[in-house]
């Protein structure tokens, strides 16, 4: 328990220190989410304790393999339910299927250790490369699956941060992410709401006595009749903010050149920080993440979004993260896999 004990106040430590430093990147969040983890071990070893036994590492290991087996399970499901309803309403696209195909997944991965672990148990001289295959698989996983959790957590946190902020400090520019227009020319609800939200970030620092600008960043989709800048622009001129406010950025085709050509319109014209992102709840962490990569002072907050869109928006999300570092992860998957390969291997030639 004290071996526990001084790993949770590091880690405690090293998310507040993280996130006291900078807020826009998910290190806190990895702090943070070991912090958790920690904790419900600390409370497996109590309930242990409190029975007189004493908490053995293959006690922890086990522990640990059937929660992650169970909260696998659990989030299978729940990002299978969600992924057929997005689809019912959003319609069947393949943007549309990443939640659902990894609930299956980890649903399809569930059952197999769950069979193998069964076959072990009945014939106890069963070939067992299976379940080590499976750890192959599992380990590494389990990586991907504490990093996912980190972004979700520490996504909540740093969007209850920046909604404070916004009232704190006043702007000096308001920079709203575009998002796919409805018939190539019509703002849907998603976009209405990020403009909505930008538009009351717009109207505080107004009221504080400063002068800022509306960025609208977005290009025109192969499907759009005009680009998103323009059709946002009109949104917002028609909903009331000053004509003189309202620069069009709509040569961006994703979130990274969103951030970059916005950072380059706000150089131009020098304006005072702090900035102000607007975007998504689920996309305000990756979008204030590319603003600490492009030196831009401010923030990111987002608009409240359907709970049916979220989980596979949050997949989404992982999914570019990991991606911007995917040697890094990579290497790291490789590193969790090879020795259960190996293992594998072994049993195999011997």
């Amino acid at each position: 328990m004290g071996a526990l004990l001084i790993a949770l106040v590091l880690l405690a430590l090293g998310a507040g220190i993280s996130a006291w430093r900078e807020p826009r990147r998910l290190l806190p969040g990895i702090f943070g989410t070991g912090a958790v983890v920690v904790v419900a071990m600390m409370v497996v070893a109590a309930v242990v304790g409190a029975r007189g036994r004493e908490l053995s590492g293959a006690m922890v290991l086990a522990v640990v393999a059937v929660a992650g087996l169970v909260a696998a399970a659990v989030l299978g499901v729940y990002l299978v339910r969600t992924g057929v309803e997005l689809v019912r309403r959003e319609g069947l696209r393949p943007s549309m299927m990443l939640s659902a195909t990894l609930g299956t997944l980890l649903l399809v991965y569930v059952v197999g250790v769950a069979m193998g672990l069964v076959v072990g148990w009945l014939i106890p001289t069963s070939d067992h490369r299976l379940l080590v295959v499976l750890a192959a698989i599992g380990v590494p996983g389990a990586y991907l699956g504490f990093a996912l959790l980190a972004l979700v957590l520490w996504s909540v946190v740093y969007d209850a941060w920046a909604r404070r902020r916004v009232r704190r400090d006043p702007v000096g520019a308001v920079v709203v992410l575009g998002a796919g227009l409805i018939d190539g020319r019509r703002v849907g609800r998603l976009l209405a709401g990020r403009l909505d939200l930008a538009h009351e970030v717009f109207d505080l620092a107004e009221a504080s006595g400063r002068r800022p600008i509306m960025i609208c960043s977005g290009g025109r989709g192969a499907d759009e009749e005009m680009s998103e800048a323009a059709a946002m622009s009109d949104y917002l001129l028609a909903h009331g903010i000053r004509g003189d406010a309202v620069l069009a950025e709509d040569d961006s085709t994703d979130t990274a050149e969103n951030i970059a050509f916005s950072a380059e319109l706000l150089a131009d014209r020098a304006v005072a920080g702090p900035i102000a992102v607007v975007t998504s709840d689920f996309h305000a962490l990756r979008a204030a993440m590319l603003m600490r990569s492009n030196e831009i002072d401010g923030f990111a907050t987002g608009a409240r979004t359907a709970s049916y869109f979220v989980p596979n928006a949050e997949v989404r999300e992982f999914a570019a993260i990991m991606w911007k570092h995917r040697w890094l992860n990579l290497a790291l998957v490789v590193a969790l896999s090879v020795p259960w390969l190996l293992a594998v291997w072994n049993v195999s030639v011997s």
